[in-house]
């Protein structure tokens, strides 16, 4: 056997990461958390198309809120005068008296003052960046979604601080005025195919690899129909009945211009047919890509180990974009279950942090829960999972304070969809995954591995609940989790098989003994 010699391994894991928030001595764009992320979730995840058609995602999608209060309170030495941003209408109060209009610039006395500025944004999240000597916006500030405000007879408004539940801001790396989060993208790189051929009627360009991005002709002219036909191998691209992803667009252009196709697609080859009334130059492409530091690096003496660190590398560098994808070709979406791996490994490779967050937020989206995340009973349960890898990696206790109120909610759902036994069956409208496995497995009744994340799921619920200082759901979740694990052995451990058994269906265990609930077993210390 070939001994593997390590040369270099980088962890950027051990960068040490601040258990609290820090908050920035700059002005930042600043908005409700979580709001963003599912905005920005549903543009992203509404991308996908099947032969030239619109394919949105099957579950149900949510949306910000579009009215929301951030407020501010300053004690200044001197006077400051600040400059207010916003995307959306807004207003703005000092210490509760309602300014003029929708002031861009404001003094702020010398003192203890409070600011409130409420933003209303029906297309797009209502955000603001607030700039001053001392004053700017950031995560200290505080945001609510309903003010509770009430006026009594006298016209006296009450007390908002009372009844109405605030959170910090949230923001992620917009640091200037002119750069307000609806108008993020993702940056873009020219480069060329590498290789074309005459194939039938058209062109067949090689790009050289697996990637994700624009395709641009160069010197187009003339009026007709342009196809565009994408695939991972030259045969799929030259599939023009079959091929998952093309392009029919017409052009009407007297002038030679540069044109780019308005959607990214992925692939590596590209197949163009045109008129006879259409011509260009060349073809290009525009690689789009989230700017990522490479923090993990791998190599040894053996160069196909180090070709698969590579192409594995690229490859989650290429799913890695304004949220961990499941791919970038098909289906373009968050899946519960691939990003859990995704967290993994970005762990090791970028630690980016703001990206596991950003997919935590849209794959959990808002209240009421009405279904399992992605309608998959395990994804539910890896989200919380995550969410556990996430604390323990970084020790952010702030992002836990943001989603607890979504954890809970989400975790009463499922802990209403118990049975008699206190386990989780998949019922009416859930999907029971696991794994599309190459053997016949039944995800019928009680199923082990189910139970396993369920419990894991729990112990998660009970780490937040005492970082959150909430002391009677800790107890009630490390309950909850030691009364599961007990049953699970009991139910499922087989001693002469020293594994645990697949699922109990109508009361009768089965003999079926398959890798999941063991393999996790072991990951998570159970055995």
């Amino acid at each position: 056997m070939n001994k593997i010699k390590i040369l270099l391994v980088s962890l950027g894991f051990l960068t040490l990461i601040p258990s609290e928030t820090v908050f920035t001595q700059q002005a930042t764009w600043i908005w409700y958390p979580g709001d963003y992320d599912i905005w920005l979730g549903n543009i992203v995840q509404n991308r996908r198309t099947e032969r030239g058609t619109f394919y949105p995602p099957f579950w149900k999608m949510d949306s910000h809120f579009v009215l929301v209060e951030f407020s501010k309170t300053v004690e200044l030495a001197k006077s400051e005068n600040i400059i207010i941003k916003a995307e959306g209408q807004y207003n703005v109060k000092l210490d509760g008296r309602l300014l003029f209009g929708a002031p861009e610039k404001v003094v702020v006395p010398a003192g203890k003052h409070t600011l409130h500025i409420k933003v209303y944004n029906q297309a797009g999240v209502p955000a603001i960046f607030v700039q001053g000597k001392t004053i700017h916006s950031d995560n200290s500030w505080k945001v609510t979604c309903e003010d509770k405000e009430w006026i009594d007879e006298s016209g006296k408004a009450s007390d908002t601080s009372t009844g109405t539940v605030y959170m910090n801001a949230a923001s992620w790396n917009f640091n200037a005025p002119d750069t307000p989060p609806s108008q993020f993208k993702l940056s873009i790189l020219p480069m060329p195919s590498i290789a074309q051929e005459s194939k039938n009627k058209g062109i067949l360009y090689d790009f050289g690899k697996e990637t994700i991005g624009f395709v641009r002709f160069h010197g187009l002219k003339g009026n007709g129909t342009l196809n565009i036909y994408y695939g991972e191998s030259p045969e799929e691209a030259l599939s023009v009945d079959h091929c998952e992803t093309l392009d029919r667009l017409p052009v009407e252009n007297d002038t030679a211009v540069d044109f780019t196709i308005p959607g990214s697609k992925a692939f590596r080859y590209v197949y163009v047919e045109t008129d006879h009334a259409l011509a260009y130059d060349s073809v290009s492409m525009l690689y789009e890509y989230l700017p990522l530091e490479y923090k993990g690096s791998f190599r040894c003496n053996d160069k196909q180990i180090n070709k698969i660190w590579d192409v594995s590398a690229y490859t989650l560098h290429l799913t890695a974009r304004e949220f961990f994808l499941d791919g970038i070709k098909r289906d373009r979406w968050m899946w519960s279950g691939d990003a859990y791996q995704s967290y993994l490994m970005n762990y090791y490779l970028f630690f980016d942090a703001p990206l596991v967050r950003r997919t935590t937020f849209a794959l959990r989206g808002k209240n009421p829960v009405t279904s399992h995340i992605n309608t998959i009973m395990d994804y539910t349960f890896y989200w919380f999972l995550g969410i556990y890898d996430y604390y323990q990696y970084t020790g952010d206790k702030q992002f836990i304070r943001q989603l607890y109120p979504r954890m809970k909610s989400l975790m009463n759902f499922c802990l209403s969809r118990r049975n008699e036994n206190g386990m989780m069956q998949g019922l009416a409208g859930d999907w029971v995954f696991i794994d599309w496995a190459d053997f016949k497995m039944s995800k019928a009744g009680e199923v082990s591995f189910e139970q396993l994340l369920f419990c894991r799921s729990l112990e998660t619920m009970a780490l937040c609940a005492g970082i959150m200082n909430d002391t009677k759901n800790e107890k009630d979740y490390t309950e909850l989790a030691a009364g599961l694990k007990t049953k699970l052995f009991s139910a499922f451990w087989s001693e002469t098989q020293h594994a645990f058994i697949h699922n109990r269906e109508n009361g009768v265990v089965s003999t079926q003994v398959t890798p999941f609930t063991n393999m996790f077993a072991v990951l998570f210390s159970y055995l």
